[in-house]
């Protein structure tokens, strides 16, 4: 997928969403070691969708879609993770291992469950748009584009192409 640049109408702010994916890659063949495993046998991908990148997306054991927006009130980029929906582990044990994974990058995120196969886009949209930022709390918007607003000013965004 391409990537979508969006500039602010009033102030310097710009921001390119890459349509991010995650995975989780492991060398580990059973699930109990997934969830002791020390992070040596584990790795966070975090990628642009296309073809290639979804089938490893698919063939991965826990998966799912990257956000990132910044928070206007800490001044801080922020990634939500949204894992898709798992056999293997139950919500509880995707967020342990996400948490020990995404906390080596980034200290700056948010693991945010809904089920995104069964939610329509409407509400996922809300659900996105609709949030709180997981370092201050306040406020914000998971996503950006260009019915939200500038996250520094509050001006409208437009897409460049």
């Amino acid at each position: 997928m391409a990537e979508i640049k969006f500039k602010c109408t009033n102030c310097d702010f710009a921001f390119t969403d890459k349509n991010l994916i995650f995975y989780l890659n492991s060398n580990l063949d059973d699930l109990e070691s997934i969830l002791n495993s020390n992070s040596e046998d584990l790795e966070l991908i975090e990628e642009s969708l296309n073809k290639e990148n979804s089938d490893k997306m698919t063939k991965a054991v826990i998966s799912g879609f990257l956000y990132e927006n910044y928070c206007p009130h800490c001044n801080e980029l922020i990634k939500t993770y949204v894992p898709e929906t798992n056999e293997l582990f139950n919500p509880e044990e995707i967020e342990r291992i996400l948490n020990k994974e995404i906390s080596k990058k980034t200290s700056e995120y948010k693991i945010l469950f809904f089920d995104f196969k069964k939610t329509l886009y409407r509400d996922r949209r809300k659900i996105l748009e609709n949030n709180q930022c997981p370092n201050c709390e306040n406020e914000m918007s998971l996503v950006i584009s260009e019915k939200t607003p500038c996250p520094q000013c509050g001006a409208s965004l437009k897409e460049e192409f």
